[in-house]
């Protein structure tokens, strides 16, 4: 029914009264669907008809006070010499008991005497709004009235939500009149935002409105104010449930004391309310919680016994203090355990009632924080573990307890991992260490190393080393996987590591059938693409026990451990492709898992697969989201791998500002004892040399290497250094020391990826004699090609045309420098990046994309060239092929004299060429020549030749 039919009911009701009909007008409906705005009509029509109309609102707090409403009757007139009377009828009323009828009734015969004669002849309208709270003695008083209104035209109207509180006693009425105003249909809020809003706008949001209000008027209005301020401030089309809807549900749950009980119960328990439960969790009877939750359904504060919106949720837990939020969920939690619910819910009750759990309590937190961890839930597993660790334990519990929280805490934010860490152990040195589980000494053993300890590392180490059970699958299992950690966190500690003698095959093979379960790769995506076949009879010895280490609730590192190696080692060895995919899977089986450490190295690593393949830009963007997704604090040392990445990405196109804010980060010294060390070397390594530090650039990666000679393994494949140092040495004009690095390394280059050997020859064709340069740097690119190194491939590229135009192949020269160009473009880099020369020539200023070069044309018609002009001119000069010749060997760095004997002229022919030449590219030196020709030699078209 809509509020206008209610209106119009109304009308008729007060017709009735003013005709000698009066009796009683009973208004039901729940908190906020319209019962005030009923009123406000009544006493316009009352005020517009000359009727006397008092009001009066019940409240819950005031029920024991004997005369309440009839007091606020009184006072709503301007007849307040009546009000004298009220201390006596309240006197009389406080010695009022129920068994003494004969007083009662003798003060109600006077109180109603009392208001008619407020009256004073007129028709007397007598409001009362939530009568349900009405005192006692008041409410006998209006009974009474309405009982002998019959024949006058005296009515008394109350309003309630819920008539069971009033209808036992409405009884003998001869007019007895109800309106009860119920919400509002899905097109009747429509009609409401419409009056409020505009059509076009209640068409849009009407339907969403209705879901989360229930049609209560007083929602419907507040949500269309959140939706037009979250409007003004540039928010989406969808409906906004902000502080108005917030203000107006707490608001209707205030007014009304049971319902707003019964709210909060069923708060409380959540999806697990009831009428039952709620009864239970109150100590009240069942049919008052369900006559108060049909109250609450019918005014659109709840849906079937449950909240629209849990924001709806939220304000009713507001309302409640937190002692007793805190009662009522630990009385929620013991009443769920006992029927047997989901630990998490009992879980998250006992960690909002935040009481010292007992045994049961510590084993409900339990399951729930590890099925928590399973689902991705981390934070709630976080809480229920710090809630059971303060229970009174046994050491080995107390210790799972400590290692699943640091582990929870770590793949959350490891930065809040290390305190726990600390305390875990304090707690095992306390005791016998000898006792431990060699999946937990291999677990702390990967946490300090994280985090740098490389103290506590030594003494974990040795607890690890000096346990005799290693016989197991399980045991080998977890000294496998954390080999690969050692490995990259602090290679000096692999010697004398347990189960070293291990055959890798056998290591690759059971743990890439593993893998399968704990990252939901194929063998396909993993062990083929390694090249190790799967053996399902290694499965055989592989205990359940160790299984259970692949789940994700527990030490998802085991799993994921291994599958970093294998990127590490498709990335060494070239095959950029399936390290790329394999990242991706890492990445997903950590997301699904809500794991942000284990995305963040993912992430990180993918980076860095995707800077050694020249995608800068993409490997910028996957760093930076790295970096930002944990603490820099929570990286340890692990966070030279973003940072390098960072710092060699945005050296290579161009960014050195960029490249230098990483440079500057904090990074613990530690870290220079791992692998990621290494990068993060080589990278500042690198940084340096774009600016013009050339032995600061070479203590880098002089540096890498004395690290690597000193460790058991060898990473060469993943840090050429030697290559790196013989650049720096050309840098430094040392040509003799770079041609060594760059033969050692070629004598390694067997064993390295293609892309490693194409820098060795390139290093070696620069440090060659020019008569060698060429086949060398041909040998170079055709390496870069296969591996598919596009930024490398460019910098070879560059070499190539700088040694075609020294010879005066200018087709040839413009051609490659043409396709080094694209290759750059590819990578990222700036078409005004610097770099884009001094890949080659050091010093040189970089040019933009001239416009084309005419033909030279016949050399005969040189003299008729005209003067050039400069290079932003839409016109290119144009050379002849002799000049071209003169030009390129001038620029290169020959004298006069040796440019004649190469090209069998005169030197005055030469003087005559570098004459004309200077006066057409309008030059006045060969440092200014050299420029000049690299302009020319960029631009697109036909050579002169």
């Amino acid at each position: 029914m809509r509020l206008t039919d209610y209106q119009s009911e109304l009308r008729d009701v007060l017709g009735a009264a003013a005709e000698g009909n009066g009796g009683l007008l009973q208004v039901t409906g729940g908190p906020g669907v319209g019962k005030t705005t009923l009123l406000g009509s009544l006493k316009e029509r009352a005020a517009a008809s000359g009727a006397v109309c008092l009001t009066a609102s019940g409240f819950a707090d005031d029920t024991a006070i004997p005369f309440n409403i009839v007091e606020q009757l009184i006072r709503s007139s301007t007849a307040t010499d009546a009000l004298e009377v009220v201390a006596r009828w309240r006197t009389a009323g406080e010695r009022y008991a129920e068994a003494e009828h004969d007083l009662l009734r003798s003060l109600v015969r006077e109180i109603s005497d009392v208001l008619h004669r407020i009256a004073g002849g007129r028709q007397l309208i007598l409001a009362v709004d939530d009568a349900e709270h009405a005192d006692y003695p008041s409410l006998m008083c209006l009974l009474h009235i309405a009982r002998h209104a019959s024949g006058t035209r005296t009515l008394v109207v109350m309003t309630s939500g819920q008539t069971h509180h009033l209808c036992t006693r409405m009884h003998s009425f001869h007019h007895l009149y109800k309106i009860d105003i119920g919400t509002l249909p899905e097109s009747g809020v429509e009609r409401l935002l419409e009056r409020y809003g505009d059509a076009d706008l209640a068409g849009r949001i009407h339907s969403s409105c209705y879901a989360i209000s229930g049609g209560n008027p007083r929602l419907v209005k507040a949500l269309l104010r959140d939706h037009l301020k979250a409007a003004r401030s540039g928010a989406g089309a969808e409906v906004t449930v902000g502080a108005e809807f917030q203000e107006a549900y707490r608001l209707s749950l205030l007014c009304h004391q049971t319902l707003l009980q019964v709210a909060q119960a069923l708060a409380v328990l959540g999806p697990y309310g009831s009428p039952r439960r709620v009864a239970t969790l109150l100590e009240c009877g069942a049919e008052r919680v369900s006559r108060a939750m049909d109250l609450l359904n019918s005014a659109g504060l709840l849906r079937d016994g449950r909240f629209r919106h849990p924001a709806a949720r939220s304000v009713a837990l507001e309302t409640l203090a937190a002692e007793d939020r805190a009662r009522l969920s630990a009385k929620a939690a013991e009443l769920l355990y006992a029927e047997g619910a989901d630990p998490i819910a009992v879980a998250e009750l006992l960690v909002t009632a935040d009481k010292t759990p007992d045994q049961k309590g510590v084993a409900v937190l339990w399951q729930a924080a590890q099925k928590n961890l399973d689902e991705g839930c981390t934070e709630e597993a976080i809480a229920s573990l710090r809630l059971a660790e303060r229970a009174d334990l046994s050491r080995r519990e107390h210790m799972d307890i400590l290692m699943a929280l640091v582990g929870a805490l770590w793949s959350s934010n490891p930065a809040a991992a290390e305190p726990e860490l600390e305390r875990l152990l304090a707690a095992i040195r306390a005791e016998s260490p000898a006792d431990i589980p060699e999946p937990y000494q291999c677990f702390l053993l990967f946490m300090v190393l994280w985090f740098g300890r490389y103290a506590d590392a030594d003494e974990t180490f040795k607890w690890s080393s000096g346990c005799d059970d290693t016989d197991t699958a399980s045991s080998m299992a977890a000294l496998r996987v954390t080999r690969q950690w050692v490995t990259f966190l602090k290679p000096t500690l692999i010697h004398d590591f347990p189960g070293q003698d291990v055959p890798d095959g056998e290591v690759d093979g059971l743990w890439a059938a593993n893998l399968e379960h704990g990252l939901q790769l194929s063998v396909d995506e993993l062990g083929m693409e390694i090249g190790h076949l799967q053996d399902p009879r290694q499965m055989a010895d592989f205990s359940p026990d160790a299984m259970h280490l692949l789940s994700p609730s527990n030490h998802f590192w085991f799993a994921y451990a291994y599958a970093c190696r294998i990127v590490w080692a498709l990335a060494a060895r070239g095959e950029s492709e399936a390290a790329d995919r394999l990242c991706g899977a890492l990445y997903t089986a950590a997301d699904k898992l809500n794991m942000k450490t284990p995305c963040a190295v993912a992430l990180s690593m993918r980076a860095y697969i995707r800077c050694r393949h020249g995608d800068f830009t993409t490997a910028i963007d996957l760093a930076g989201a790295a970096l930002r997704s944990i603490p820099p604090r929570g990286w340890g040392v692990a966070i030279g791998l973003p940072l390098s990445v960072l710092v060699a990405a945005h050296t290579a196109v161009g960014r050195l500002e960029e490249a230098q804010r990483y440079v500057n980060y904090w990074v613990p010294k530690e870290m220079f004892d791992s692998v990621v060390g290494l990068e993060y070397l080589r990278s500042r390594g690198q940084y340096c040399l774009a600016t013009n530090r050339p032995y600061a650039a070479l203590n880098d990666f002089m540096a890498s290497g004395m690290l690597i000679d000193q460790w058991p393994v060898d990473f060469g494949d993943l840090a050429p250094w030697r290559v790196d140092a013989a650049e720096a040495y050309l840098r430094v004009h040392e040509p003799a020391e770079a041609k060594r690095l760059a033969l050692e390394e070629l004598k390694l280059s067997p064993d390295r990826p293609l892309s490693t050997r194409g820098r060795a020859l390139r290093v070696l064709a620069m440090a060659e004699d020019p008569d060698k340069r060429r086949l060398l740097l041909y040998q170079s690119a055709k390496c870069l090609r296969e591996q598919g190194d596009r930024y490398e491939l460019a910098r070879t590229l560059a070499e190539l045309s700088q040694d075609y135009l020294s010879t005066g192949e200018t087709q040839q020269a413009r051609t490659t420098w043409h396709e080094a160009q694209k290759l750059m473009d590819e990578c990222g880099m700036s078409a005004q990046h610097e770099s884009r020369r001094e890949l080659v020539v050091e010093g040189v200023e970089s040019v933009g994309s001239p416009q084309p070069l005419k033909d030279a044309g016949d050399s005969g018609h040189a003299e008729d060239d005209t003067p050039g002009t400069a290079a932003e001119s839409a016109e290119q000069p144009v050379l002849s092929e002799a000049e071209w010749r003169v030009a390129t060997l001038a620029a290169s760095g020959m004298t006069n004299r040796q440019i004649a004997k190469s090209l069998y002229i005169t030197v005055s022919t030469v003087e005559q060429h570098l004459t004309r030449i200077y006066r057409k590219l309008s030059v006045g030196n060969r440092q200014e020549l050299s420029r000049r020709l690299w302009l020319l030699i960029g631009a697109t078209g036909a050579s002169s030749g």
